[in-house]
């Protein structure tokens, strides 16, 4: 994709605790979009799902990826961010990993918005339903890769590997670059 973005590996909630400060410092009361995304060890039966094993939140060119499964705490302030109206947090079926994160670990957002719903909206005629590789082209002009074999890898490593990493950083990262064109630039 060729851009840079400063990413955060962690399972504690201290360093969690430390990106939110410094979001919350860049963007206090400027309304804006978070990318947002969640992660799993694929389950063996297709309609079955693992505990999230992963939380990826991207904000321009700073991203995190919160090892949840690992978490030693969940800090107030991540809590207090996702509940934060200025913050509208977007992805594909982002309604979804937001149920799977209350669900599993008590998380809740204030706002959200379902960026292929948004597109579908926006274009009706368009898209019929468009995955992020698609959106991201079309909407924000980002090639972007999705490797099979690192979307099915194991998301609970205890040490994620490059290529995870990379993948789940992209992914949060291209939802953003969407999610601001289709919400903050008209």
């Amino acid at each position: 994709m060729g851009k840079t973005i400063e990413t955060t590996v962690t399972d504690k909630a201290a360093i969690a605790d430390e990106w939110v400060a410094n979001i919350g410092s860049i963007y206090r009361n400027m309304p804006t979009v978070v990318g947002l995304d969640v992660e799993w060890r694929p389950h063996p039966v297709r309609s079955m799902s693992n505990k999230s094993a992963t939380l990826q939140l991207c904000i321009d060119d700073k991203c995190l990826i919160l090892q949840l499964f690992y978490m030693d705490d969940i800090p107030q302030s991540l809590k207090r961010f996702l509940m934060d109206p200025d913050f509208t947090f977007v992805g594909i079926e982002v309604g979804d990993d937001i149920a799977k994160l209350k669900n599993e670990y008590g998380l809740e957002c204030a706002r959200s918005a379902d960026i292929r719903e948004e597109a579908k909206r926006k274009w009706p005629w368009r898209f019929y339903r468009p995955g992020l590789k698609d959106l991201a082209l079309e909407v924000a002009g980002l090639n972007m890769k999705k490797p099979k074999h690192v979307c099915m890898s194991n998301w609970e490593a205890r040490v994620l590997n490059e290529d995870q990493v990379e993948y789940a950083c992209i992914d949060a990262y291209a939802s953003y670059k969407i999610g601001h064109k289709l919400l903050l630039e008209n």
